[in-house]
């Protein structure tokens, strides 16, 4: 969802008992259309980055249930593909990475609780896709899990990225909270630099 008149249809949707789900991404609750104002490759995406009031529905409607998940919406490009004039870079943005930061700042500005980001980005996921033995730490579940510190800050560069790809508006920027550590089927398959077990 990026916007609030397809929201107004999903709330319809399901009012009217359809069964119909839809997510938010982190660059479309933070970011809004003043960014492109300068022509950055890198805010380039679908679908396009919206008004202000836009962002405040999404964030009004993560707050109130409305919407279902919280997604990356990951699109890497090759960096080459990017540099180039706005009208034909192709569309796409990071967003492994940053998803973790962004969403705890609207845990820490009270738009949502911590609660609320695991079911949003964990447990109704896995229940959308019918996923059965994952998004919850419960008996017979699949170890995969997702250990994270709130607090951790630190400035997102192009040492951290983990992608072949450096499409990502906020390299250079003070960014608080991360994944430290990422656990897939009971082994250990990443763990935030510099950081003591």
């Amino acid at each position: 969802m990026s916007s609030a008149w397809s929201l107004k249809l999903i709330k319809q949707a399901k009012r009217e008992g359809i069964r119909v789900t839809c997510e938010a991404t982190p660059h479309h609750f933070t970011f809004d259309e003043r960014e492109l104002m300068g022509y950055d490759t890198n805010f380039k995406m679908s679908p396009p980055l919206r008004t202000q009031s836009d962002v405040q529905a999404i964030r009004e409607a993560l707050k109130s249930g409305l919407i279902d998940a919280i997604v990356t919406d990951h699109a890497p490009h090759n960096t080459d593909d990017k540099f180039v004039e706005f009208d034909h870079a192709p569309f796409g943005i990071l967003g492994l990475q940053t998803l973790v930061p962004l969403t705890l700042r609207l845990v820490n500005e009270g738009v949502i609780s911590l609660e609320d980001m695991v079911r949003l980005c964990s447990f109704n996921p896995a229940k959308i896709l019918n996923l059965k033995d994952k998004g919850e730490i419960k008996e017979g579940f699949l170890a995969d899990v997702a250990i994270i510190d709130p607090q951790i800050s630190y400035v997102y560069d192009e040492a951290l990225n983990k992608s072949k790809s450096r499409n990502s508006p906020l390299f250079g920027k003070q960014l608080t909270g991360a994944a430290v550590c990422t656990i897939k089927s009971g082994r250990v398959v990443y763990e935030f630099p510099n950081v003591v077990a």
